[in-house]
């Protein structure tokens, strides 16, 4: 089926795919957004005009031609995010994380779930104790033993103990504690910014007959914004994105200037030779 027609409608998009463009990662694959809700990509450009006797508008000047990609992906992207804030993730066997537990209080004592990490004598430091409201109505200090206004923690059993008829069976008390556990980590250090990266932005299309395409835009040197919203709540969480695409990069196009590569081709085409 060959391309006939210069108007198509846009029925699917499908991924942005990014490449790694130097050192370590260069060739690799980034990320892939695969749950796209939407994309933009915007073109523009700077006109002045030259203007003669009273004014009259000669001619135009025409430059700084500049193309954005924005959109938002409905999943949380690990890479994409790695790229916005420069940094890299880390496979690490053992990483601090906070917990916050709200636990029921059974003969003088209570357990928290996992083992709470720290200084040792301090890992809990202090237990909120909860009115029947819901309001604080008191704050116990971690020591070595349970006293009057005081409780102990021993990390091994994983028990907060207190003293003796210090707080009524069936309270509830607030803690927050550390605790390690094996985990992967993206640190976004201040000293750090976004980088940069090969678009591949995937796409189905009809023509006015009905048949289908596949477009493809490739973006050679896309440089990405490190402003970035990551929107969570009662609501789904989405992940937004912006990238600039920049001039000059090396080994793609017919030059190094060009800033998108628009290609349509059969959906169903064979490999060229």
């Amino acid at each position: 089926m060959a391309f006939n027609s210069n108007d198509l409608t846009i029925t699917s998009l499908e991924t942005i795919t990014g490449i790694g463009l130097s050192g370590d990662v260069a060739g690799q694959v980034l990320f892939v957004l695969d749950e796209l809700q939407n994309a933009t990509i915007g073109q523009t450009q700077d006109e002045e005009e030259i203007t003669g006797k009273q004014g009259r508008r000669l001619a135009t000047l025409k430059r700084n031609k500049a193309v954005t990609v924005s959109g938002t992906n409905g999943l949380v992207s690990g890479g994409l995010m790695a790229i916005q804030t420069g940094g890299e993730f880390e496979a690490k066997e053992s990483t601090e994380v906070g917990v916050t537990e709200y636990l029921a209080v059974s003969g003088n004592a209570a357990t928290t779930t996992n083992k709470a990490v720290g200084t040792a004598g301090n890992e809990i430091g202090f237990v909120y104790v909860r009115d029947t409201d819901n309001t604080i109505k008191a704050t116990l200090e971690q020591a070595a033993t349970a006293a009057e206004g005081k409780f102990a923690y021993d990390p091994a059993t994983k028990k907060i103990t207190f003293a003796e008829g210090a707080i009524e069976d069936g309270s509830t008390i607030v803690v927050f504690y550390k605790r390690n556990v094996a985990g992967t980590v993206l640190e976004n250090y201040s000293d750090q910014y976004s980088g940069k990266c090969a678009l591949y932005i995937d796409a189905f299309a009809e023509d006015k007959c009905a048949n289908t395409y596949r477009i493809q835009f490739y973006i050679p040197k896309a440089d990405f914004n490190g402003e970035f919203e990551i929107e969570m709540g009662d609501s789904q969480a989405v992940h937004a994105f912006e990238a600039q695409s920049l001039s000059g990069a090396c080994g793609v196009g017919t030059t190094g200037d060009v800033l998108w590569v628009y290609t349509v081709f059969d959906s169903d085409a064979a490999d060229a030779a």
